[in-house]
């Protein structure tokens, strides 16, 4: 097996990628261009006219799985092809640090450089260990992929989805897409029409660049830009959240939209998984509709997906909802205020501390109750009427909701001794 030489940039300062040199030495031994070297025109290695391993055949549809060399065990693993997107980018081709512009590009870049290579013809005929071959190997050689210690996250996984239906051409065709960390940290100042510069790149992004124009200034000349009419719509990452209105045991809302307003959907599919169960389908009122109010079970992981199909009956990639686990905590069921407090005490106050993205008031609604004040951090956030002319039992009455999960103090309390708040716990998703 010819050897690969690692290059100098480490792979978790900054992206890179090695692309074989268009000069190549006897015997089809490919000599890997270092890190710190002159940038050259990326030219995809020879390969036999009907050399295959994966042997996939569609350009619209990305495949469903690769094979990957692992180097240092010299076991070939078959592994989910988008999976393996988003372990190289997270083991350091493209931090999740990066501009979001620049992750998008990345994505692209790293998703079409192994589709080219699992692509029937396209194998090259040395990429065999123990007699399988593979399509790419886990090193700079091709993409460093280091799945025991990335973690892919939301933003990298958005990257990703937001490009999963698109692919380049070149000429009309379909190549071979490099990147590298490279050295000039000034936009667009090293591109050459071949290869993505990780680090002028971010500059780009960092002055407003999308992801298209990125790629045009670097790819072009007669780059174009190809969205699959196979694959079904694309979603957002859906969203879990509480609601005010919702009652338990559901309290929970799923939300999810399309990346594309125009995407054509027709009706979605909502699936649930509780702790390392399978997945079940949930059911909806409305097949269009982009949310839908669930039960979590509590005390446990609960996770969502999701995908849409449109008219012609094609369905887009499941997009995956973050796992929440949903707690109640408080003295569940104690009364405050009217009936248990004399007019000249304080009312009392029930407070709870979590690190969590969203927390409910439970309590009962209908006629009778008062008025309640809630603190998030010691700051009155709200106040909340809870007199109906009918009675709810077990009913979000106040919700919040963040983009993090962090420590934060929760309280509530009547307005004043003469409110009656029945007070149903504090329901917190983790």
């Amino acid at each position: 097996m010819p050897t690969y030489p690692h290059r100098a940039i480490s792979a978790r300062r900054s992206p890179r990628h090695v692309i074989a040199s268009a000069s190549r030495v006897a015997l089809g031994a490919v000599i890997a261009l270092s890190a710190l070297s002159v940038p050259q025109l990326a030219t995809p290695a020879p390969v036999a006219a009907a050399s295959s391993c994966t042997g996939w055949t569609s350009r619209a549809v990305p495949p469903r799985t690769i094979r990957v060399l692992r180097t240092r065990t010299g076991r070939v693993e078959k592994v989910n092809f988008r999976r393996y997107v988003a372990k190289v980018m997270a083991s350091g081709e493209w931090p999740s640090r990066l501009n979001m512009a620049t992750l998008e590009a990345g994505a692209l870049a790293t998703k079409q450089y192994a589709w080219y290579y699992a692509l029937k013809g396209n194998h090259r005929s040395h990429y065999v260990r123990g007699g399988r071959c593979y399509d790419v190997r886990d090193d700079t050689a091709d993409q460093l992929y280091r799945p025991e210690r990335a973690t892919p996250t939301s933003r990298q996984w958005r990257a990703i989805d937001h490009t999963w239906n698109l692919t380049l051409r070149k000429g009309g065709r379909f190549f071979l897409t490099g990147y590298r960390a490279g050295s000039s940290s000034t936009c667009a100042a090293d591109a050459n029409g071949w290869k993505l510069y990780a680090r002028s790149v971010n500059s780009c992004a960092k002055k407003g660049w999308s992801s298209t124009r990125i790629l045009k200034r670097y790819l072009n000349p007669n780059l174009t830009f190809v969205r699959s009419q196979q694959m079904g719509p694309m979603l957002a990452k859906p969203r879990i959240a509480l609601k005010v209105g919702n009652t338990l045991p559901g309290a929970a809302t799923v939300m999810y939209r399309p990346f594309d307003n125009d995407a054509g959907v027709a009706r979605y599919k909502l699936q649930r998984q509780t702790g390392k169960g399978a997945w079940t389908t949930v059911a909806m009122d409305e097949a269009t509709d982009k949310w839908v109010d669930v039960w979590l079970k509590p005390d446990i992981r609960n996770r969502f997906r999701v995908k849409a199909i449109d008219d012609k009956g094609t369905s887009g990639p499941w997009a995956y909802s973050p796992r929440r686990n949903p707690a109640i905590r408080g003295p569940v069921g104690k009364t405050l205020g009217a009936g248990v407090q004399t007019a000249d005490s304080e009312p009392i106050k029930i407070k709870t501390r979590f690190k969590g993205r969203s927390i409910g008031l439970i309590s009962r609604t209908g006629p009778g109750m008062g008025k309640a004040k809630v603190f998030v951090n010691g700051k009155r956030v709200a106040v909340v009427d809870l007199e109906r002319d009918k009675r709810t039992d077990r009913k979000l009455v106040w919700t919040m909701n963040w983009s993090k999960a962090k420590v934060r103090s929760v309280a509530v309390k009547p307005l004043s001794v003469a409110d009656r708040v029945e007070f149903g716990g504090f329901y917190i998703l983790r």
